[in-house]
């Protein structure tokens, strides 16, 4: 323990934002002040991303939620709500299979319980034969632009300056965990607490009709689009989007501050 890099602003109820793919937690910087007037957030490098050290070769999700759940021990982190994107929001979805009393809430932004399909699992082993063979730099900066519902906008060049800092072993990992995860219906359905699903109107890869399939299997879900928008809602509608998560976490009262 102790290995984890974040960084914490606020104070209040305990909210995680974790990034995703191919990112670290600075893709958060410009969002989180957002929230930080009402909450604690606190934001994580995932293993192997940032300044967070790697986990040994062939790790998988729910490695990373464990470490993820112990640094919540060590730094005393109680019942709170995490929030993933992408990739942040598989890894939350394990840390609630795992420890599901010590979460408020769970939010899903831009994410999925199912999954991969055999076509994903397809690609996502094509990008480990890419990566091996020409480095991760060519993928991760080619990576950012398709995220984003317009292919101009400003904040690709920050997204992708961040995405180009992963190295190879932390793109390949992450690609094959990712592939190899198994589907987390069982544990949305089995979470008690409020679940918060954000999607893309445009994201290509999270279509809306599974979003609300999902949404279906919680016991108290909470659902909202962001129209205009691909996979990156916290720079395409940022000022939509922390209001949203604002009034999701002024919704869950359970909260020992």
């Amino acid at each position: 323990m102790g290995r984890i890099f974040f960084q914490e602003r606020g104070q209040g109820r305990p909210v995680i934002l974790l990034h995703g793919f191919p990112m670290h937690q600075e893709v958060w910087n410009d969002f989180a002040p957002r929230l930080a007037d009402s909450c604690r957030v606190i934001t994580p490098d995932l293993p192997g991303f940032g300044k967070t050290p790697i986990l040994p070769q062939a790790f998988s999700i729910a490695d990373v939620a464990l470490e993820v759940l112990n640094f919540c021990a060590e730094k005393e982190i109680h019942n709170s709500v995490v929030i993933g994107h992408s990739l942040g929001g598989y890894v939350a979805l394990a840390m609630v299979e795992k420890n599901p009393v010590r979460f408020a809430g769970l939010g899903l932004f831009h994410s999925t319980a199912y999954a991969d399909s055999a076509e994903k699992k397809y690609s996502r082993t094509k990008v480990v034969e890419f990566v091996d063979q020409h480095g991760a730099e060519p993928f991760t900066s080619n990576f950012i632009p398709p995220l984003f519902a317009r292919p101009d906008h400003p904040a690709i060049p920050q997204v992708r300056k961040l995405s180009v800092q992963a190295t190879a072993d932390a793109v390949k990992g992450y690609t094959i965990a990712m592939r190899d995860r198994p589907e987390q219906l069982k544990t949305l359905k089995n979470f008690k607490n409020p679940t918060l699903f954000i999607a893309g109107e445009k994201d290509g890869g999270i279509p809306v009709q599974t979003v609300l399939e999902q949404s279906k299997l919680c016991q108290q879900p909470e659902n909202h689009l962001l129209q205009d928008v691909a996979h990156m809602g916290m720079f395409e509608k940022p000022e939509q989007t922390a209001a949203i998560i604002r009034d999701f976490l002024g919704k869950i009262s359970h909260f020992k501050d």
